[in-house]
């Protein structure tokens, strides 16, 4: 009696259009999908510098003393709180209209090198800065290297044209001795800090209604184009009206393909809107730099200009680091009290 049984016999046996037999799973082995295993970025960084130098007719112990002395410091780049010769202390460099560097001294040689780390508002990113005097044929040649990992994309531009400047500024004030500051500026104040989280998700959460209620204190609506939403500057500080006038969306818009929001604050003592620009880029692979800046302070009354910006400083500082907090790793839960 033969058996009517197919795989009896030994052929395939299909069951709803699926092959059944003892080979089944070992093709997946044999022949591996196209893209596996992915390729992976591990690093992306970049390393930037600016080295800008100035020759001055004044003595090495003269220029020294206008780098650290505070008092000199005030009269031509920012009031000093602290000691910036101090190896190993931190001072604050701070600009008298809301915006401040935090700086860490890591060596002082005097009168020949003085090095230190610096951070914008506190939080912004660490680059290193380093003065050195040489004597030379007419007084003192003065070399600024400034350098720094994964910086803005527009960071080489804007102090590759600001070092200059404030060599001459300290040019002047050693000729002279008079005060070559600049009393406040009319653009800023400027924000950035670094979040870790690559920029789509950091987009994503950021314009989330729960984020802007916890980062940006958002009382009410959302991000919309033409939507205006009350932000909360916390303490006695009061409201702000923050109107957005365009969203560009990851992807969207070359060459960049970066998000931004484009905005304006205002209340209703201003008389007039300060312009506002939010947006994001890559710091490095896996990381978000978050900036946002300010223009358009000359059309606010005079006596308000300073004292709003510095209070919008303020308000942009905490907010910036309240964003970097929302990506920042849960904490270790915490024992039980000896009260419960």
């Amino acid at each position: 009696m033969v058996d009517s049984n197919p795989s009896a016999l030994g052929e395939p046996a299909f069951a709803n259009g699926s092959y059944s037999g003892r080979r089944q799973g070992g093709s997946a082995t044999e022949l591996p999908p196209l893209h596996t295993p992915p390729g992976r970025t591990l690093v992306r960084d970049r390393w930037e510098r600016l080295v800008t130098a100035i020759d001055i007719p004044a003595p090495r112990d003269q220029v020294w003393q206008a780098l650290t002395d505070p008092f000199s410091l005030r009269r031509w780049l920012a009031a000093c709180h602290g000691d910036l010769a101090a190896v190993g202390r931190e001072c604050v460099l701070d600009f008298e209209d809301g915006e401040f560097f935090l700086c860490r001294t890591l060596s002082a040689d005097p009168p020949a090198t003085l090095r230190y780390l610096w951070r914008w508002l506190g939080i912004g990113q660490a680059a290193e800065v380093t003065w050195e005097l040489e004597d030379g044929p007419a007084g003192t040649r003065i070399t600024v290297t400034e350098e720094a990992t994964n910086p803005p994309r527009d960071w080489g531009s804007w102090n590759g044209g600001g070092w200059p400047g404030i060599l001459e500024q300290l040019a002047a004030h050693l000729r002279t001795g008079m005060d070559w500051r600049w009393p406040w500026r009319r653009m800023g104040p400027y924000a950035q800090v670094e979040i870790p989280a690559p920029f789509f998700v950091v987009w994503d959460q950021l314009v989330s209604p729960g984020g802007l209620r916890y980062w940006l204190q958002v009382t009410g609506g959302g991000f919309a184009p033409g939507q205006t939403v009350p932000v909360m500057m916390g303490d006695a500080s009061g409201r702000l009206d923050l109107a957005v006038h365009r969203i560009v969306q990851p992807g969207e818009e070359a060459p960049s393909f970066l998000p931004s929001v484009s905005f304006g604050l205002g209340r209703s003592s201003w008389g007039a809107e300060v312009g506002g620009r939010l947006w994001l880029e890559p710091a490095g692979w896996g990381r978000t730099l978050l900036q946002v800046f300010h223009f358009n302070w000359e059309s606010l009354p005079a006596g308000l200009q300073l004292p709003e910006r510095k209070l919008v400083a303020g308000f942009w500082a905490g907010a910036a680091w309240r964003a970097a907090r929302m990506f920042a790793p849960a904490p270790a839960p915490s024992g039980p009290h000896s009260w419960s």
